[in-house]
């Protein structure tokens, strides 16, 4: 069998290949659609990372029997063509849950405790601004949360044992789920912005989440409160945001994914003192980059193989 890596795994994923000696590793010279084309040729299985899969590299693949993803987030793939030929694409849902829950935790508490403006303080030895109050505890603060997957579960539990009131929005996960795991389910998370102080978003990005949270929905958060985007850019109204940040509207925000990326040197986010920002790294982490390797390799030989986890399937309607 033939498995095409578009990018390099950690070497822990690469052994899952190498310890079945059935299968022959094909690495194309570059992440270039030509490139990618012309290594598919007859391979059965892709592993890949960010390399685009249009439909004429998987066209290349009349062979093509699985698509493992490193990582969670697929708008890389062109998945209706897979879809179309049956062939099920997978995804590493397990490897990066901890790393961006904890991340959202890194914004959260960096924003409240204004950890820049501190930092600075101290290495410029200005400690009299200590005797300013500027920072604030998020014990009974209120953040609300909208996607209550992998992520969201996981961050919801951090956030409560900070003693914070977490409110959950998530149409698919039933509102007993929301309430036995501590929270509050809403609805419309519209209707909870003015009485949030974080708002957080963790839903993969599609026409339904697409600028959920834009002008209307900045304008009903107060000065104080804040927003922070680690699931995928787009989901939250760049221009928007901006906007809100400029007129004080909203007090900051945590950025890890953006509309373009990287995005342009000119962006106002990059100038922007209100906005911590992480270069799309949430889900990177040593512990992750292992999970995910791992998971990709183990998710394309047992597909290879014919026993496909449906969890882990992006395209579960292969399998009907």
């Amino acid at each position: 069998m033939k498995v095409m890596m578009t990018e390099p795994l950690q070497p822990i994923g690469i052994a899952v290949f190498e310890d079945h000696p059935d299968i022959e590793l094909i690495r194309p010279e570059d992440t270039s659609e030509e490139a990618l084309i012309e290594a598919a040729r007859g391979v059965d299985g892709i592993a890949v990372r960010s390399a685009k899969l249009t439909a004429d590299v998987l066209a290349a693949a009349p062979n093509l029997r699985g698509v493992s993803r490193h990582g969670v987030g697929y708008d890389n793939i062109d998945v209706a063509t897979l879809t179309n030929r049956r062939i099920p694409l997978m995804l590493a849902i397990h490897a990066n849950a901890i790393s961006v829950a904890e991340h959202t935790m890194f914004f959260l508490l960096s924003l409240a405790k204004r950890g820049r403006i501190y930092d600075q303080a101290a290495r410029e030895s200005n400690f009299a601004l200590r005797s300013s109050a500027i920072a604030v505890d998020i014990a009974d603060k209120t953040l609300t949360i909208v996607g209550f997957g992998r992520i969201g579960t996981r961050l919801a539990k951090r956030a409560l044992a900070f003693d914070m009131q977490v409110n959950v929005c998530d149409p698919y996960v039933d509102d007993a789920e929301i309430s036995a795991a501590g929270c509050t389910p809403v609805s419309n998370f519209q209707d909870v912005l003015p009485n949030t102080d974080f708002l957080t978003v963790h839903c993969p990005l599609n026409n339904e989440t697409r600028h959920i949270v834009s002008k209307d929905e900045l304008s009903l958060m107060g000065p104080d409160s804040f927003v922070i985007n680690c699931a995928r850019g787009g989901i939250v109204d760049e221009a928007a945001l901006m906007s809100a940040l400029d007129s004080d509207a909203i007090a900051g925000a945590g950025i890890d994914v953006y509309e373009t990326e990287p995005p342009a040197a000119d962006h106002p986010f990059l100038k922007s003192d209100k906005i911590y920002l992480s270069p799309h790294s949430a889900g990177v982490s040593i512990e992750a980059a292992r999970r995910m390797s791992t998971e990709t390799a183990t998710n394309l030989v047992a597909a290879l193989s014919g026993d496909i986890n449906p969890a882990t399937l992006a395209n579960p309607e292969v399998l009907g």
